[in-house]
């Protein structure tokens, strides 16, 4: 049950952050939160990101399900100054942050700096 009070508070803050306005898109929360609850969570953070200001008069169900899929962004190896790490991704060896690999949830190979 936490679970779900963690994605209510966070898909809460998606809410506040598209300004949806309530009279054009009556009885949109519950629909939209639970096709948010099925995206990655590097789309829900995405969401979040993009959000901030408002989204002006698009729906926010529409929103949330045409909002692209984001993919992680991959490392040279030769940056300083960052926790890199070697993932496995699509049967690939990648260099991205820890906190990407956290993101997307990729499958960790070994520490790279």
């Amino acid at each position: 049950m936490e679970d779900l009070d963690i994605q209510r508070a966070q898909f809460n803050d998606l809410w506040s952050a598209m300004k949806v306005d309530e009279t054009l898109w009556p009885r949109r929360y519950a629909a939209t939160f639970s096709l948010w609850r099925t995206r990655s969570r590097a789309a829900q953070v995405a969401m979040l990101e993009k959000a901030t200001g408002g989204i002006g008069r698009k729906n926010p169900y529409f929103y949330v399900q045409d909002f692209p899929e984001p993919q992680p962004e991959w490392k040279t190896g030769g940056e300083t100054g960052e926790d890199l790490v070697q993932v496995r991704y699509n049967g690939l060896f990648k260099i991205c942050t820890r906190e990407t690999m956290n993101l997307f949830n990729l499958e960790f190979v070994k520490n790279w700096n």
